[in-house]
């Protein structure tokens, strides 16, 4: 997880990004993502890919890899401004 980031939900195919900075990029799904703690069938270590971005009833972001739904916080994204 970059701890520099404010992740706002978008829809489903894309991902709003805002640094400190106040730069704002958008990322479109399928984008790829490293898993920093295993979770589920992904192993630590792995890149996969997010095939959607979801928002569940506590507004906490997620993405769906492989058809489920993953909390973010087991993912590095690796993005530059």
């Amino acid at each position: 997880m970059i701890k520099n980031l404010h992740f706002q939900y978008y829809h489903s195919n894309a991902l709003l990004l805002i640094n400190k900075k106040g730069q704002i990029r958008v990322l479109y799904t399928p984008f790829r993502v490293l898993c920093v703690s295993a979770t589920g069938t992904i192993p630590m270590n792995s890149w996969v890919y997010v095939e959607e971005v979801w928002s569940d009833n506590r507004d906490q972001l997620q993405f769906v890899i492989h058809g489920h739904p993953v909390l973010y916080q087991h993912f590095y994204l690796p993005i530059r401004f």
